[in-house]
């Protein structure tokens, strides 16, 4: 029941997600943002994933830079390309993260094994903002003790307010 917990707490929607139609970005044009999702979600998350993706194209098609990445549901020892680039992106994050006082967990699960090595668990989805090369907004994430999810994230960019770790 607690995994149930964790994943709900990881893939629950806010409950005033807003209508795509309704985009209008406010970011200034030297922001870019990134969607992650995972791509073995399950099918509620699933939905999700298709509202919040659906929002992030709307961001484009206004002239917003996006990319949307896929990367795994966890990884221990990166083989691949795609586990390589989940793994940096989550080293890049928590490194940011950790200097402005910002948590990822439990969004993003990282613990080290008994042989040295690290078990990484990803977010259903994660959206991260830069400007010039620099990470400047994350969501999922506890922000002063507040959660910051990723619709707060959505609305936020269409409110110009989406830059959380400045």
């Amino acid at each position: 029941m607690a995994a149930n917990s964790a994943d709900s707490e990881r893939m629950a929607p806010a409950p005033d997600d807003q209508p795509v139609a309704d985009a209008s970005p406010a970011l200034s044009e030297s922001v870019t943002v990134t969607l992650w999702l995972r791509g073995s979600a399950p099918s509620v998350a699933r939905e999700r994933q298709d509202r919040i993706e659906a929002r992030v194209a709307a961001f484009a098609e206004a002239g917003v830079t996006t990319e949307v990445r896929e990367w795994p549901d966890t990884v221990t020892d990166p083989s691949t390309d795609r586990q390589r680039a989940a793994v940096e992106a989550f080293d890049r994050y928590r490194a940011v993260a950790g200097m402005q006082g910002v948590r990822l967990d439990p969004f993003f699960e990282c613990r080290t094994n008994p042989d040295g090595s690290r078990t990484i668990r990803f977010p259903v989805a994660c959206l991260a903002l830069e400007r010039d090369d620099d990470l400047t907004g994350l969501y999922p994430c506890y922000v002063d003790g507040g959660h910051a999810a990723i619709e707060d994230g959505l609305s936020a960019i269409e409110d110009g307010g989406a830059e959380n770790l400045r």
